[in-house]
């Protein structure tokens, strides 16, 4: 176990500082998408550190992790949008953005604190438990929500800006596609495992395969995906240039 630990946090920390670079290439645009996969990694170096020492709080940590790669991956989608689809109605998209982060935010508040109740209590109650499946149910509920979201932006488009700029969204469109079946293992195994009656701890084996590589692979697809598009500047200032001197185009 601690040599996983140790491979996680090696790998989240060398990712995330050229993730620091991407968010700052994206700009406000990406803000959403990046700022979360920062705080996904920040989260599962805190929680690997945790592993290491030997606390008691780390599975929690590693619970909590699932918000913020799913957050992460609807900014990215919305990035995208942005690029792909700039008449969108801009107050329509942005209250599915906030509706969607109300459901996982609810969904982790109720995970954590029944996790939290799981781990630490002498004695948990049933209610407890049921609080933990509400989450992770809340929490399985807006994956298949950010799926069909995903596949529903998929649709045939025509944009007006440049085939550059059609690049940029479309990589960032596929990389949620590509990422979201992957994300979708880590999902359904927590939720399996929180409503299954047998209590024994998984094999090394099946910690790698259900929860360690089906979050790293999309951080990974991420951060390529994002450094690639960060390394065109000028397509993307071009796309800013053009949102903000057209009053009918979408802005964020």
């Amino acid at each position: 176990m601690d040599q996983l630990s140790i491979a996680q946090l090696a790998i989240y920390a060398t990712l995330s500082v050229p993730t620091f670079y991407i968010l700052w290439k994206h700009g406000v645009t990406g803000l959403l998408g990046w700022g979360y996969l920062l705080v996904f990694f920040s989260l599962r170096i805190v929680g690997c550190a945790m592993q290491l020492s030997g606390s008691t709080s780390a599975a929690i940590i590693s619970n909590i992790g699932l918000s913020p790669i799913l957050l992460a991956t609807a900014g990215i989608l919305h990035e995208a949008q942005v690029y792909l689809r700039p008449e969108l109605n801009r107050k329509l998209e942005w209250l599915k953005v906030i509706l969607y982060h109300v459901q996982v935010t609810g969904g982790i508040a109720l995970l954590a604190v029944g996790a939290s109740r799981l781990q630490n209590s002498p004695h948990p109650t049933a209610g407890d438990r049921n609080m933990a499946k509400a989450g992770m149910g809340i929490l399985t509920s807006a994956w298949t929500v950010l799926a069909i979201w995903i596949i529903l932006s998929c649709r045939p488009f025509f944009s007006r800006f440049s085939r550059m700029e059609m690049d940029i969204g479309n990589m960032l469109l596929v990389s949620t596609l590509v990422s979201i079946p992957i994300l979708g293992i880590r999902v359904i195994y927590s939720l399996v495992s929180l409503v299954s009656t047998k209590a024994s701890d998984p094999s090394m084996a099946v910690r790698v395969v259900c929860t360690t590589l089906p979050e790293m692979i999309p951080a990974i697809i991420f951060c390529v995906v994002g450094l690639y598009t960060a390394v065109r500047p000028h397509a993307h200032e071009v796309t800013g240039r053009n949102i903000h001197n057209d009053p009918r185009k979408f802005r964020v």
